[in-house]
């Protein structure tokens, strides 16, 4: 049975109000649906949800007809398990029948389609997931997930031990809620580390998709130390990692107001890994790659002017806070001193010494080059006039 008042209307009104989800919803009246999930969770917390997810008391097929009719374009992302994905606004909601696992073997499921909403609800994983609403407000909670979630309680639905050997996603999935979350001291869940080894069965991409949202977290100081506890580390990446500068940098970020960077943070848990570790682990972008192996090299510099000037402040920030051991007083004299500068342009190309007769070629490459370092040594002051005058000090030597 279902709860709707004035205080559950409120936290809903962004959420129902959105002129897409009032489309899907009018589309999708004649089936019983629902919004459910991580979207429904969210707005309990006032957050806005960029995935919104929806489950309908109706086979798959018939739902993709129905659409179809209505004029909305259809995608079958999962048709087999039960999902497809609907644009309306130019926005996908992912639209799944209601059902029940037959059989599951830690990474997939066979499912079948059916119209109970509790027996759907049992299959998610925590109670705070297993909320749904419908158009009118109502939530529907079987599991006191909203209690749960205003308490910070990160809980599996049942038992634990079923649950993870469902799917071992759901062992990163539970270090990652907590650290968004999460409040106090959890209770112990022995199943997490008992059943690690199943994480050896996920693919690449999904891990890393768990790792590089956790790691974007606000704070997620206690969801990584539980981690390491648990062993989780030991069999993700065959090796332990030490937590101490990972968590000296979360001090360094609240100190300086900094936004959470997944990216500066995973190097800062792996500290100077070569590409390869990365390219075996992860399938993260080649930007994301290309941050790592940048960051590798330019930890070793020490001169902040050509940092910033061949980097860009966002990449100078991390540089920063990663360089000198963490030391506030280096970090806020770097970071004022950056704040400081106006774009850096190198003022001079090599239109602008054609112009003065120095033909293309090897020679024109080395006046720039000299030119360029000669600049970035004297602070990026010098203008088109002072550097065109400097290659004509050095045009013959």
């Amino acid at each position: 049975m279902g709860v709707i008042n004035d205080a559950l209307i409120k936290l809903t009104r962004m959420l129902l109000n959105q002129p897409a989800i009032q489309t899907l919803f009018k589309v999708l009246k004649p089936f019983d649906a629902r919004l459910v999930g991580g979207c429904v969770r969210d707005s309990l917390l006032g957050l806005k949800s960029i995935d919104i997810d929806v489950a309908v008391a109706a086979p798959p097929e018939q739902i993709s007809q129905h659409l179809r009719q209505q004029g909305i374009k259809v995608i079958p992302t999962g048709i087999e398990f039960g999902t497809i994905t609907a644009v309306i606004h130019h926005q996908g909601f992912q639209i799944t029948s209601l059902r029940q696992d037959v059989k599951t073997d830690g990474r997939h499921a066979q499912v079948s389609f059916g119209t109970d909403w509790v027996e759907d609800a049992k299959r998610r994983d925590f109670t705070m997931n297993a909320l749904s609403l419908d158009a009118q407000g109502t939530l529907y909670d079987y599991f006191e997930g909203e209690a749960d979630l205003k308490a910070g309680i990160i809980r599996f639905i049942g038992d634990a031990d079923q649950r993870i050997r469902e799917d071992y996603l759901r062992i990163l999935r539970y270090y990652r809620f907590l650290a968004y979350f999460g409040k106090g001291d959890p209770a112990p869940i022995p199943a997490l580390h008992n059943l690690r080894v199943g994480l050896k069965q996920l693919s690449v991409e999904r891990v890393q998709q768990e790792i590089l949202k956790l790691l974007a977290a606000p704070h997620p100081e206690q969801a990584l130390a539980l981690m390491q506890n648990d062993d989780i580390f030991q069999v993700l990446y065959d090796q332990p990692v030490d937590l101490s500068f990972l968590q000296r940098l979360f001090e360094i970020e609240r100190m300086w107001k900094l936004t959470p960077e997944p990216l500066r943070r995973l190097w800062a848990l792996f500290q100077s890994k070569a590409s390869g570790f990365y390219e075996t682990y992860f399938r993260i972008s080649h930007t994301q790659l290309g941050f790592l192996k940048q960051m590798n090299l330019w930890i070793k510099k020490t001169d902040r002017r050509w940092v910033l000037y061949k980097q860009g402040y966002g990449f100078f920030e991390s540089w920063c806070v990663l360089k000198d051991d963490l030391n506030p007083d280096h970090i806020r004299a770097n970071l004022e001193w950056a704040k400081t500068q106006p774009p850096l342009i190198f003022p001079l190309k090599g239109q602008d010494l054609l112009s003065q007769g120095i033909p293309a070629g090897p020679e024109m490459g080395r006046l720039l080059a000299c030119c360029e370092q000669w600049w970035v040594e004297n602070d990026f002051n010098p203008d088109q006039q002072e550097c065109l005058a400097y290659c004509g000090t050095i045009r013959d030597f």
